[in-house]
């Protein structure tokens, strides 16, 4: 897969085009050629069937106007075509699609997470194999990514939207008022050191922040299991499923965890929480209090946005100290999926097309979604200069170093649960990091013998 993620955007040289190349951005026009019928007996061609599709997405303002107003794009060259937008924030979004397929009322397109798409699958037949579909065009995808987090059971059941790589969210304006570069590239040790002394310093500031997190993200994947993979080189679980790492690599994760909210290098918990999904509207962030936080490239805007002109930069992810590996976790920004029970199958993979193969789509959405996957529209936005830097930079770092795929295991929802409930109480302080690595153990490994 490395070679493979290094090939995919390597090939179109996304960061040097970035940096050097300064191309106008030009827009496509269709001449339409009207004629008259030679002779009288000529039918009109029936109108276009009336067809209306539902279309949920989740994420910040930037990504719902760009979405509207590819959405509008379309209708305009199908003017048949009505497609109801259904969005919101991150927050609730997974439990609400759940239950709507259960419901049998989900919508007929869905942006997903392909962490969800086991669990959901689970449920039933539920997605279009996109793989049978002609209207599709799958050489635009890398054939590893499609078989690696878009298929289930030998079925191609979503199409990758963008390039997603990890690392942190850097508030220039904190880094800046304490003597911080934006270059440095932090352990979880240097991060407690340097912020319990700003903390102490300036009462009130906080160089890092986290939520608790929901089914991934949080203290369980952008904490334990960043700390765990590097200072092994492997996940801390495999798709047995097993656990890996031993009590005394989990309890020793726990404890710098524990540390780091301990030390007030990190916002209280508690207060962070707040924000959960939401960072970039937490106060502090928006006031230079915070210095920054750990996310994926897809949410660069909102962050930017939140943090003002010039007030914003990357960074790569935080390392365990004199670990075994730095390498970076990059995947699906997130992953467009067909309800095989929508009426209007055939409309709703059409625009699926459109939307992620389309120049004009990319020209739309621009990198709202991180860089596209698809090879057309990722060098139609580099062509155009128009990926914003940030986010080419994170990815860049990704496709350079990329860790292994992770266990999908990890991010089972009931797993998950376990993981995010275990590291909150250590933090709170309700369990010590030694008997928080053991019920973490215990309660993992019984959840691992219902999923087998």
């Amino acid at each position: 897969m490395n070679k493979k993620w290094g090939k995919m955007l390597g090939s179109v040289g996304i960061m040097t085009v970035l940096v050097s190349a300064v191309v106008g951005c030009s827009s496509e026009k269709a001449a339409v050629e009207t004629t008259k019928p030679t002779q009288s007996t000529e039918t009109p061609k029936a109108q276009a069937k009336p067809v209306t599709l539902r279309f949920a997405w989740w994420g910040s303002d930037a990504r719902h106007k760009a979405t509207l107003a590819a959405i509008e794009a379309y209708t305009k060259l199908n003017p048949n075509v009505k497609i109801e937008g259904e969005y919101q924030g991150y927050e609730g979004y997974q439990q609400k699609i759940m239950t709507q397929i259960a419901g049998n009322s989900a919508p007929d397109l869905m942006q997903l997470d392909y962490p969800w798409l086991p669990s959901l699958s689970a449920q039933g037949d539920i997605f279009v194999d996109l793989g049978k579909e002609s209207a599709i065009d799958l050489s635009q995808f890398p054939k590893k990514i499609l078989d690696e987090y878009d298929s289930v059971n030998g079925k191609l059941v979503s199409l990758p939207m963008g390039t997603n790589g990890f690392g942190t969210m850097i508030n220039k304006a904190f880094f800046d008022k304490n003597g911080l570069s934006t270059d440095t590239v932090w352990t979880w040790d240097k991060l407690i050191e340097s912020g319990q002394k700003i903390s102490q310093t300036n009462k009130g500031n906080y160089l890092f922040a986290l939520e608790p997190g929901t089914t991934t993200g949080g203290l369980g994947e952008f904490i334990l299991g960043e700390y765990l993979y590097s200072k092994n080189g492997t996940y801390w679980v495999s798709d047995k499923p097993a656990i890996t790492a031993s009590k005394e690599d989990i309890s020793e994760a726990l404890t710098m965890m524990k540390k780091l909210f301990d030390s007030g290098a990190a916002q209280p918990l508690g207060d962070a929480a707040l924000f959960s999904g939401k960072m970039e509207q937490n106060p502090k962030w928006v006031n230079a209090e915070i210095g920054m936080t750990s996310d994926w490239s897809s949410t660069v805007s909102k962050y930017k946005t939140a943090a003002g002109e010039g007030k914003f930069a990357v960074g790569m992810p935080i390392f365990a100290k004199d670990g075994k590996a730095q390498g970076v976790k990059t995947k699906p920004s997130m992953i467009l999926s067909v309800n095989k029970k929508s009426p209007n199958t055939a409309e709703a993979v059409k625009f699926s097309n459109w939307l992620l193969n389309s120049k004009e789509a990319a020209l739309i959405l621009l990198d709202t979604r991180s860089v596209p996957t698809s090879e057309i529209a990722k060098k139609t936005l580099v062509e155009a200069n128009k990926i914003d830097p940030n986010v080419a930079k994170m990815v860049d770092n990704a496709v350079k170093n990329p860790t292994s795929p992770p266990p999908v295991v990890q991010n089972n929802p009931e797993v998950a649960d376990i993981i995010r409930d275990i590291c909150e109480k250590v933090v709170y302080g309700s369990l010590t990091p030694d008997k928080g690595a053991d019920q973490l153990i215990q309660r993992v490994q019984d959840k691992f013998k219902d999923l087998k």
